[in-house]
């Protein structure tokens, strides 16, 4: 069963069919396939940075809902993600980092505010901590990166070893505030991205050396929201606790009662209001 390429392929064409285009940007990782959106508003453009596992067609309504309210938007797939592709066999999470950097370093025109969902969050905060002078904000769902013991690390890393249909099912379900009923006919999908091929060596290829340190995250400089939705159930809580221990005093940290890990898929509106707000706050 294939429901997750084919479903990719239908938003990608809705998309189109709204005015937002479907390009790519050819990286020493591989093509990148981006889409670009020009909307209707004004103030910096938008960096939407997707986690390991998913792509910018996840993003298909909030992209669709925002355009109405903020100016460009971009939202970059990494190397074997979505419709993008790998020139390297083995991939590795910095292969990933340095294709989105890439994409970054050569688009941006002016500063931009990055919205990182997961390891898209870790990714952007790298980005702000490397090229503080390309971001004018960042907005963090449920980032990942924070430095956890061995036993968490362990379990996160864990959690996308996914070995059977019922641990697929689990690993989706865990990313929702509330499951959908079809998350049952994507599991087979999930469980052969995971298991197999260049989302496996990007996770194995993922250490403890990829963790922030607190004063790494201490010294971040551009306005800064972390949402950490009170529904998260894959990320452990000391990922929470490191946050709020070791950022700055001027990042704010808010806790949605309705948002999961990825809050993107069942609340895209209130995402989209959340980022729409924050642009408006640094226009």
């Amino acid at each position: 069963m294939f429901v997750l390429p084919l479903a990719e392929r239908m938003i990608r064409r809705r998309l189109v069919s709204l005015g937002i285009a479907s390009q790519y940007h050819a990286t020493p990782q591989g093509r990148l396939h981006y889409y670009e959106a020009r909307g209707d508003g004004d103030g910096p453009p938008v960096v939407i940075l997707h986690g390991f596992g998913a792509s910018g067609s996840s993003f298909a309504r909030v992209i669709a809902l925002l355009r109405r309210r903020v100016g460009r938007i971009w939202v970059p797939e990494a190397p074997a993600h979505g419709f993008s592709s790998s020139a390297n066999g083995r991939l590795t999470v910095d292969d990933a980092y340095a294709a989105l950097s890439h994409f970054l370093d050569a688009r941006l025109r002016e500063p931009a505010i990055l919205f990182g969902n997961s390891l898209g969050g870790a990714f952007a905060i790298r980005y702000a901590l490397e090229h503080p002078e390309r971001v004018r904000g960042l907005l963090l769902a449920s980032p990942a990166g924070a430095l956890l013991d061995a036993q968490d690390f362990a379990a996160l890393t864990g959690s996308f070893r996914v070995r059977s249909l019922g641990q697929a099912r689990d690993l989706l379900d865990r990313l929702y505030h509330e499951p959908p009923w079809y998350n049952t006919l994507l599991a087979p999908d999930i469980l052969r991205r995971f298991a197999l091929g260049p989302l496996r060596h990007v996770l194995e290829s993922f250490r403890p050396e990829h963790m922030f340190t607190p004063d790494e995250v201490g010294a971040l400089k551009p306005p800064t929201l972390i949402l950490w939705g009170r529904s998260e159930r894959l990320l452990p809580s000391a990922s929470l606790e490191f946050f709020r221990r070791a950022v700055p005093a001027h990042v704010r940290i808010e806790e949605p009662d309705d948002f999961g890990h990825c809050p993107y898929l069942d609340r895209p509106r209130a995402v989209a209001d959340r980022i729409a707000a924050f642009v408006d706050e640094l226009r």
